[in-house]
């Protein structure tokens, strides 16, 4: 019978098999080190807890980046769903009224489609957003102060808490770093995840726009769920579960083609 592998080496190449092989169940890794799945569950535990793995539904996979990529990659992919996404949400939002609206390239591009809204009241800690709106007939722009990320020119963290936490505005538009299939909801970190959850707390209508490249890509930092808004607009069908979740919820869904 096989001898089982040290703890250290064992754990290393746990990391190497997931990040060459991708999700890998317990009992598989088990039987490959010839080890308890009560040890190799310990080992996934504190693996992740490192960030050095991810554990989902009794399996283990490579670690999630621990940031997000650059904005002007961000920018380019899927633009034509994110676009969807944005003409739907321009329906939706009147003139003369009070918006919060979040970080991101797809919250950019919802800031483009309302430049010909009058007399708006932008909230935003997304520079992205304020040189978008800048000329849009009779808008008000309030910038969240604190320390900007330049690489994605924005206010995340408890300076941008903070700002949206003065404020009550009629409606909400946010995006997300991925989202499950099921519809939990996930950010690069935990910054990202006080920026959200603040600005989705000053609205009276929380608005999730979320393009299907986000769905079932991984990011660190899991917080909320997309039936916690008021409306989610996709730009592909749900998968059964969200769909659910969503109806029990009474969130209104709207898909953009």
């Amino acid at each position: 019978m096989p001898r089982p592998v040290p703890i250290e080496n064992r754990r290393d190449r746990i990391v190497a098999l997931v990040k060459t092989c991708g999700f890998m169940a317990v009992e598989e890794l088990a039987r490959r080190f010839n080890v308890s799945v009560q040890t190799i569950r310990t080992d996934l535990r504190d693996l992740q807890e490192q960030g050095r793995i991810f554990r989902r539904h009794g399996k283990a996979g490579p670690a999630p980046a621990p940031d997000n990529t650059s904005y002007e990659n961000r920018e380019v992919w899927n633009r034509n769903g994110k676009r969807a996404l944005a003409t739907k949400l321009t329906s939706l939002i009147p003139e003369g009224c009070t918006i919060a609206i979040g970080t991101g390239t797809t919250a950019e591009l919802a800031a483009q489609s309302l430049v010909q809204h009058r007399n708006l009241t932008v909230l935003t800690n997304n520079i992205h957003v304020v040189l978008t709106l800048q000329n849009a007939p009779g808008v008000t722009l309030r910038l969240s102060g604190g320390t900007i990320r330049t690489r994605d020119l924005d206010v995340i963290g408890a300076d941008s808490a903070d700002f949206f936490g003065c404020y009550r505005a009629d409606f909400g538009i946010v995006s997300v770093g991925g989202m499950a299939p099921e519809g939990d909801l996930m950010d690069f970190n935990m910054d990202e995840v006080r920026a959200r959850r603040a600005l989705v707390q000053c609205c009276d209508h929380a608005i999730l726009l979320v393009d299907d490249r986000k769905i079932g890509r991984k990011a660190l930092c899991r917080d909320g769920h997309a039936s916690d808004f008021r409306t989610v607009i996709l730009n592909s069908p749900p998968s059964d579960a969200l769909q659910k979740r969503l109806v029990q919820s009474r969130t209104s869904l709207i898909i953009a083609s």
